[in-house]
C-alpha cells in the first residue's frame, strides 16, 4: 500500500484536458438545455474530476498520452465518464424537471420537478453508462505503453469488465446493482481459480491484458476463466466445474505452452502422490 501511495504522490502532471458544455451535452443529453445553466454550475467540478482521475487513474504515462492527443478517444471517454460522475453525484441537488427533448436541470422555481420515478430512471441509465465509461477507459489505456506498469491501477481478475456479465453470464441489460452483486462471486471464483493453476499464472494472463500483450495461446486460456467466472456468477456450479475441468485439460495436454502453470506449486499440488510404503523403499516401514 506504501509503494502504491508513493507513486500517486509522484503523479505531478496535469491533465490538460478541460470540459466544455459540447463534450458534456453529448456525455449527458438529458441535461442538455441551450442556456447553459447545468453546465455553468458543473463544470468546475468536472474539471476538477479530470484531474482526480490523472492523478489515481492515469498517473504520469496515462496523463502524458492524454495531453498529447486532446482529440482522441481516451480524452472523450474521459471528458464523457467525468461528466457522468458528476452529474450523478448532484443531480438529486437540483431541480429535474422534463423538457421537450428528455430531462433538464434548472435553478429557478418556475418548472416543476420530474417524478421520482423518472429521475431514479435516469439515475441507473447513468451508473450503467458510467461502467461502460470505465470499460471503454480501461481498454484504451491498457494500449498506452508502460501505463500498466508504473502500478497505480491493480487489477484482481480478469473478469475486469462490466460488460462481461452480458458476454459469460448471460445477463441481458445488466444493471449496475448487477455488477455491485456480482462481484463477491468474483473474487471468490478468482481465488478458487488461483489454488487451481497458480497465483503466478493468473497474474501473468492480468499483466499481459493490462499491457495489451496477450499471448495466442493465453488468449484462450483468458476466455476459459472468465467463462468459468461467468457460470459462476449465474450460480451454475454444474457447468462451472464442466468448463473448469475443460480449462485444465487445456493446460494439461500442452504444458510446453504454459510453463509458469508447470513450474507452479499449484501443478505440484494438482499431480501430488502420496506415499507408497515399499519394501524397496529406504524409509519403509514394517507393519506386521
Amino acid at each position: 500500500m506504501l509503494k502504491r501511495q508513493q507513486l500517486i504522490l509522484q503523479t505531478m502532471t496535469t491533465i490538460n484536458l478541460k470540459i466544455n458544455k459540447e463534450a458534456f451535452d453529448l456525455a449527458v443529453p438529458a441535461a442538455r438545455e441551450p442556456k447553459g445553466h447545468i453546465f455553468g454550475q458543473l463544470q468546475d467540478k468536472i474539471d476538477t474530476a479530470l484531474q482526480s482521475l490523472a492523478t489515481f487513474k492515469l498517473g504520469d504515462v496515462g496523463t502524458n498520452a492524454v495531453n498529447n492527443d486532446l482529440q482522441g478517444s481516451l480524452a472523450k471517454a474521459l471528458l464523457a465518464y467525468a461528466s457522468v460522475e458528476v452529474f450523478l453525484s448532484e443531480m438529486h441537488n437540483l431541480d429535474v424537471v422534463l423538457t421537450s427533448t428528455g430531462f433538464g436541470v434548472v435553478s429557478t422555481n418556475d418548472l416543476a420537478p420530474a417524478s421520482k420515478i423518472r429521475v431514479d430512471a435516469l439515475d441507473g441509465e447513468l451508473r450503467v453508462k458510467r461502467l461502460c465509461l470505465e470499460d471503454e477507459i480501461r481498454e484504451l489505456l491498457f494500449r498506452v505503453q508502460n501505463w500498466y506498469q508504473q502500478g497505480i491501477v491493480v487489477f484482481d481478475t480478469l473478469f475486469c469488465q462490466f460488460k462481461f456479465l452480458r458476454q459469460f453470464a448471460g445477463y441481458q441489460a445488466p444493471i449496475s446493482k448487477d455488477w455491485e452483486l456480482a462481484m463477491p462471486v468474483i473474487l471468490e471464483t478468482d481465488r478458487w481459480l488461483r489454488d487451481k493453476i497458480s497465483d503466478e499464472f493468473m497474474d501473468e494472463m492480468i499483466t499481459q491484458m493490462a499491457t495489451n500483450n496477450l499471448s495466442d495461446k493465453n488468449k484462450g486460456v483468458v476466455h476459459q476463466v472468465r467463462r468459468i467466472i461467468g457460470v459462476a456468477v449465474q450460480g451454475n456450479k454444474g457447468v462451472m466445474y464442466e468448463y473448469y475441468r475443460r480449462l485444465m485439460n487445456t493446460l494439461e495436454s500442452d504444458l510446453d505452452s504454459f510453463q509458469t502453470y508447470a513450474n507452479s506449486k499449484a501443478f505440484e499440488t494438482n499431480h501430488f502422490k502420496p506415499y507408497e510404503n515399499k519394501r524397496d523403499a529406504g524409509a519403509f516401514h514394517f507393519v506386521g
